[in-house]
């Protein structure tokens, strides 16, 4: 989107996001001003209630010409993409200004007094705005209030009522009434008559911002309630505290207008707008001189109702039907709540002038960007199922897109769980979660709760601390029906974020709705969910299919692709994962900033190789989310490829650090100690994940690597022993002896453990891994002198796989083989299916190309060829199943070998002898002593041939006897006696 045009406006910048829409800055190149261009969902284009409200707002505003209304210039639709051309406003909303503090008097009159201006206007003509809330004012850095957003507006209604049977007569005609008798708007600014669903006018627009103004002056909202039916029987019975009670420093006269605002009888209510702005100006009038300011914000320490559950807390609610009809009996709790209160008014002012009571100290606590999360299942009382698993998931995902938040991940969740004794997909009840927090260190708890009334929904978040568990923030938000949950749940979510600290830029920057991230559909996000938690639990092979259902569903799920594709790549099926990751790739405008990021980054890196590009993404990835392990431990991963060892162990170690429990982040640090021949450091390394308790597959592997590379036969043995039965990780371990067997000479049990590798992969289904074990021996056979028997390797790999490293080694190993033409074909068919891969281009298809001729007996092109490879040489691409490390170092020995150029022939082997933790069992290890070897008798150097040769013997002490590499190496060094 960012770049592009749209009708005549060129799109600059995401501004913010909301369940109504996204709203970004674009330049009218027509008349070279900027604008705000809001969107409607693509979701929602198509729905005809939705389209309604966004083409209602856009009439009722542009209708309305005013300084203190927000200009509405253009609507259109281009390709399908419904939008609103309107001013664009630099500053904040009147909500961010609040933010649980009052604001200063002198503040407060002059944008109170503009709100009215704005309000007058609209009634005047005939637009109620039906959902006046501080968040629906803006305020421009130059102090200009603007009321915003229409959406809700009713047109062509009466704007002032002369008198009660004026009133009547418009009610009468049912002119007012919103479908069905329900109720719009935002639950806890709403007027009595609106929260009952009545016929409303323009006084509901006043009692509203009675409520804003209330909230002005005290920062505090004056209707409270722990649930939408305790909030809704607040506003339609009980009077609010007293906002002096909150802020003693309220001037009386300010007392009477917000009373006279938030009358439950309209008839008593102001009546106009200008009535209460003309109040407004008096008292400005009368304490303009005056230099003190309003008072801190305070929390009511004894404002508990006799349940015990506080009654402090605001609530952000998502606009919804409340019930149509509530006893109008004033219960006797609320008259007694009213005098505690008026009691608690006093209380406060004594303690206040007395300087016993620290305003500041009773402040919230809030989280930094230190903190950790834990979430917990949400308690679903609807008895629907779908829900199960499905809000958790759509909260993670809404959470994580935040920079501010680090939300403990699954696996460290489960990992917790069975050190507690529990299965690791217990449910996380409010109590065990407490516990989890407290073995993570984490810092809080969220938990949510979603129960259903009639048609509509309430979903609850209650933030705790894990150590006292203290309540730290809660929110509520109502849904009208089952398909507006997701929109709830991102208001939730958004003021959830804000109040635990966040700043509302980053809130607002990074708040793509979950329906738009996701999925507007709860079953393909209830599939896709239960396909996260299988990943981490049971294995990505079982994940699939849910992915798969996800997919079938919404045939949009951009993410469901993106977990799918990392699944097949996973699995060794790197093909089908290209191909999903591509789908993803082509739908990445509809998810978050974070998952896009996820989504191109491993595009680049995984489908198109594209190492610079990947690297870009990660490295901005990283910027934007620094607690985040992903971009650092991928990061790590790219330099390895590129022979950078330093830069990737170094990502190494702060990967782990962001994600210390992770058996994947332990066993890459494990990988790069050995890279750089730090063994001791490798073994702590390894030792620590295993008191710890965390588990990778890849950890069996890579201490296995560690104990070839410090000759532990012993500990090699026991990686392979503990690997035995474990679906993907015994067939690495299996291919790992393949390669150690080969290292030794021992080519017969080489070849047995390829066989078991190949056969353990059928557990799993593993088709590419297969085949990739299949090229491994193609080429061992192709270097140890076995022609014939490399090539039918090669070609059973290649009819089981065309991914990129088994036609790297598939290619390579037929030019070994002294078959030029079979391999130059092979190398152009995977710089057709690569074109932009680093890999491919730098590494592979130069290796390729400078063995084909050396085949050819063309030295010096091969020298050549190989140039391209030298910044790459000492990095290891491929997997972990299949690294094929230092073979272009390798071909370019053989070249200067046969150009006759022992001296240059000597130091490339000398390379593959230095980097003994790069090139670990791979075949061309123990060959590079022999290559030494034959270089230094090319020099004449015969004590030093001689010596290199006895280097080779030795570590072929027991080898097959007839392997034709060894037969060959005898018959040189007999020619040297």
């Amino acid at each position: 989107m960012i770049g592009t045009t749209i009708s005549h406006y060129r799109v600059l910048e995401k501004l913010g996001a909301g369940g109504m829409g996204v709203v970004y800055k674009a330049q009218d190149i027509r008349l070279g001003r900027f604008v705000a261009l809001k969107f409607l969902p693509d979701d929602f284009a198509n729905n005809p209630q939705l389209r309604e409200r966004f083409q209602r707002e856009a009439q009722a505003a542009s209708a309305l010409n005013h300084p203190n209304i927000c200009t509405i210039y253009d609507i259109g639709e281009v390709d399908g993409r419904v939008f609103m051309a309107m001013e664009f406003l630099d500053g904040v909303t009147l909500k961010d200004l609040v933010l649980a503090r009052p604001l200063e008097p002198d503040r407060l009159v002059e944008i109170a007094v503009q709100v009215l201006d704005g309000l007058e206007a609209a009634h005047a003509q005939q637009v109620i705005h039906r959902d006046i809330k501080p968040a629906n004012i803006f305020v421009t850095s130059n102090g200009r209030a603007k009321i915003l957003d229409f959406g809700l507006a009713k047109i062509n209604a009466p704007s002032r009522v002369k008198d009660g049977a004026a009133a009547a007569e418009t009610i009468a005609s049912g002119e007012y009434m919103t479908t069905g008798g329900g109720a719009l708007g935002t639950m806890p600014y709403m007027s009595p008559e609106q929260a009952l669903g009545k016929p409303m006018d323009a006084r509901s627009d006043l009692f509203s911002f009675g409520v804003t103004l209330y909230e002005m002056a005290t920062g505090r909202m004056p209707f409270q309630g722990d649930t939408t039916g305790v909030l809704f029987l607040s506003i339609v019975q009980d009077n609010p505290v007293p906002a002096v009670a909150l802020n003693p420093n309220i001037p009386t006269e300010l007392q009477r207008i917000i009373e006279k605002c938030l009358e439950k009888d309209r008839e008593l209510r102001y009546q106009h707008a200008s009535d209460i702005r003309s109040d407004l100006k008096r008292l400005g009038r009368d304490f303009s001189s005056s230099s003190s300011g309003i008072a801190a914000v305070v929390e009511p320490v004894v404002a508990d109702d006799p349940s015990g559950k506080s009654r402090a807390s605001s609530k952000d609610t998502a606009r919804s039907q409340a019930p149509t009809s509530a006893s109008t009996t004033t219960p006797l709790r609320a008259r007694t709540r009213s005098k505690t209160w008026a009691f608690l008014a006093v209380l406060v002012v004594a303690l206040a002038a007395g300087g016993v009571l620290n305003w500041r100290s009773l402040k919230k606590v809030v989280l930094t960007d230190k903190d950790t999360i834990v979430l917990a299942d949400f308690t679903n009382m609807t008895g629907d199922a779908v829900f199960d698993e499905t809000l958790r998931q759509a909260l993670s995902v809404d959470l994580e897109q935040s920079p501010f938040f680090r939300i403990i991940p699954e696996q460290h969740v489960q990992e917790t769980l069975r050190l507690m004794g529990k299965p690791s997909d217990a449910p996380l009840t409010p109590e065990i979660t407490r516990e989890v927090c407290q073995r993570t260190n984490s810092t809080a708890a969220l938990q949510g709760s979603i129960a259903q009334i009639g048609t509509e929904y309430s979903l609850d978040l209650k933030a705790v601390n894990c150590a006292s568990d203290e309540s730290l923030a809660t929110t509520e938000a109502q849904a009208s029906d089952k398909d507006h949950i997701l929109d709830a749940l991102n208001v939730a979510a958004s003021s959830i974020r804000t109040k635990l600290g966040e700043s509302l830029g980053t809130v607002q920057k990074f708040a793509t709705p979950v329906e738009q991230a996701t999925t507007p559909s709860l079953d393909a996000l209830h599939a896709f969910s239960l396909g996260v938690k299988t990943k981490d639990i049971t294995g990505d092979e079982a994940a699939v299919p849910l992915f798969e259902e996800a997919i079938k569903i919404d045939p949009s799920f951009a993410m469901a692709y993106a977990l799918l594709g990392t699944s097949y790549s996973n699995l060794e099926e790197r093909s089908r994962g290209a191909e999903m990751l591509k789908k993803a790739y082509d739908l990445r405008e509809r998810v978050s900033e974070h998952e896009k990021f996820y989504i191109e980054a491993y595009y680049y890196d995984i489908v198109l190789g594209d190492l610079t590009k990947a690297m870009q993404q990660y490295e901005l990835w990283a910027q934007v989310y620094p607690r985040d392990d992903r971009p650092v431990g991928n990061l790590g991963l790219i330099y390895g490829y590129l022979g950078q060892h330093e830069k990737a162990l170094a990502q190494a170690r702060e990967a782990l650090r962001l994600q210390s429990e992770s058996g994947l982040r332990y066993s890459n640090l494990v990988q790069g100690y050995v890279h750089v021949g730090r063994l001791p450091e490798a073994r702590s390394t390894a030792e620590e994940a295993r008191i710890k308790r965390v588990d990778s597959p890849y950890l069996y592997l890579y201490s296995y690597q560690l104990a070839f590379v410090q000759n532990d036969v012993a500990k090699m043995a026991e990686e392979v022993g503990r690997a035995a039965g474990k679906p993907g990780v015994e067939d690495m371990l299996l291919a790992a002896e393949a390669d150690t067997a080969a290292y030794a000479g021992h080519l017969l049990a080489a070849r047995d453990f390829s066989r078991q590798a190949i056969a353990s992969t059928k557990l799993t289904a593993e088709k590419e891994t297969a085949a990739s074990y299949e090229a491994a021996a193609a080429l061992r056979e192709a270097l140890f002198g076995n022609p014939d028997v490399a090539q039918q390797h090669a070609k059973a790999a290649l009819a089981t796989s065309k991914g990129r490293d088994v036609q790297y080694a598939s290619a390579l190993a037929v030019a070994f083989a002294g078959a030029w033409q079979r391999a130059q074909q092979l190398s152009e068919q995977l710089s057709m299916d690569f074109p932009d891969d680093t890999l491919v281009r730098s590494v592979y298809l130069p290796t390729i190309r400078g063995q084909i001729a050396v085949s050819r007996r063309d030295s010096s092109d091969a020298i050549e060829l190989l140039k391209i490879a030298s910044q790459y040489e000492l990095g290891m691409p491929g997997d972990a199943e299949f690294l094929p490390s230092l073979y272009p170092v390798y071909v370019r020995g053989n070249a200067y070998l046969a150009a006759g150029q022992g001296v240059e022939a000597a130091a490339e082997f000398e390379k593959i002898l230095k980097w003994p933790g790069v090139v670990l069992n791979e075949p061309i290890a123990p060959l590079a002593p022999l290559g030494l070897a034959r270089a230094y008798a090319l020099e004449g150097d015969t004590a030093k041939a001689r010596s290199a040769y006895q280097d080779f013997f030795t570590l072929w002490k027991n080898a097959d006897p007839d392997v034709p590499v060894l037969r060959l190496a005898k018959a040189e060094y007999a020619k040297l006696q």
